[in-house]
């Protein structure tokens, strides 16, 4: 029997269903912590107190919201052990599996080319130099903080 490669019709994909698609994909990444947690969780199940200390520089809290926030997404998976002391384990779920393709992906991207990104002039960065044939005000008017001129009290 022959088996027939799977073949699916060409859908066109117009820009904004592309961009707004890669956008909603890279907010489940968009936590401060999240890519850190999904790697650390991507070489097995560990618990909370493990995650922490791995993690590195990341309050009680701030851990606590992420790992809610990658639970909620679906990228996380929480077990509550009914011991004592009570046992929390985090781990992927499969939709979190599939998200360490691309990030692999983004880390290779990284290493090869992170000091050519960030060696690039930043234009929006540059200073402006000043114009100089501006207007200048005469000495008897200021400029307010939301730069409308007015006249200056002279003392008496």
């Amino acid at each position: 029997m022959n088996a027939q490669p799977f073949t699916s019709a060409a859908v066109e994909v117009s820009d904004f269903e592309m961009i707004s698609g890669t956008r909603r994909v890279l907010s489940l990444l968009s936590g401060r912590w999240s890519v850190e947690v999904l790697y650390l969780l991507a070489n097995g199940t560990r618990r909370y107190s493990e995650v922490l200390y791995e993690v590195g520089e990341v309050s009680k809290k701030t851990l606590t919201h992420t790992l809610r926030s990658l639970e909620r997404k679906g990228l996380v998976v929480r077990r509550a052990f009914a011991e004592v002391p009570p046992r929390v384990e985090y781990s992927l779920t499969p939709l979190g599996w599939s998200l360490t393709g691309p990030l692999m992906a983004l880390y290779e991207w990284s290493s090869e080319n992170a000091e050519t990104a960030a060696s690039q002039p930043h234009p929006h960065l540059s200073v402006v130099p000043p114009v100089s044939d501006a207007p200048t005000l005469p000495a008897d008017v200021a400029v307010t903080p939301v730069g409308r001129p007015v006249a200056r009290l002279r003392a008496s």
